[in-house]
């Protein structure tokens, strides 16, 4: 059977990263775990802007870890505006099982769990504001929006129903990505 692709966006603050490695952590070895803030912010240090070097260093990392065999979960903010044609082009490409998940969060409780971080210091709550979208789905088929005022485990369990069925990848499937 072949790999997955679940991409998680949403605002900031959303619980997007907590939720990607509970579902690898789910999902088991041979399931790559790619965040948009550490290709953006760490790897590149690069603001989120339209034709960013991270948009393609991110689909390149996840298509190599589909080829591989490798499940991938990609997560971030992947605004629409910016995002979308190339998540519409990584599922293509991929032919497989694509899941799509907004994560809904008002602004008001994204800057009270924002403020709850310990780099909140580094981004006012003003930046927040600015950088706060409503409702910015893909309208890609199937894209589903979920409550971020769900629990960790009620969302994971949501999707791991969604999905089906993923088996791990080969032994050999994981030794050649290693």
């Amino acid at each position: 059977m072949d790999p997955v692709l679940v991409v998680l966006r949403g605002n900031s603050a959303a619980g997007k990263s907590t939720l990607a490695g509970a579902l690898q952590t789910e999902l088991g070895q041979g399931t790559a775990n790619i965040g948009q803030d550490y290709f953006r912010r760490r790897i590149l240090r690069e603001h989120d802007v339209a034709g960013g070097a991270n948009i393609g260093l991110i689909a390149a990392a996840a298509r190599h870890c589909l080829r591989s065999g490798w499940n991938v979960v990609l997560e971030g903010i992947f605004p629409a505006a910016h995002y979308r044609e190339m998540l519409r082009d990584l599922a293509a490409w991929h032919g497989g099982r694509s899941r799509f998940y907004y994560l809904a969060v008002e602004l008001a409780e994204s800057q009270r769990r924002h403020a709850r971080r310990e780099w909140s210091s580094q981004v006012p709550p003003e930046q927040l504001r600015e950088w706060y979208l409503t409702d910015d789905v893909l309208d890609l088929a199937g894209e589903r929006v979920l409550s971020a005022h769900r629990r960790t485990d009620e969302l994971l369990a949501d999707i791991l129903a969604d999905l089906g069925p993923v088996p791990p990848p080969t032994p050999e499937q994981v030794a050649n990505a290693l």
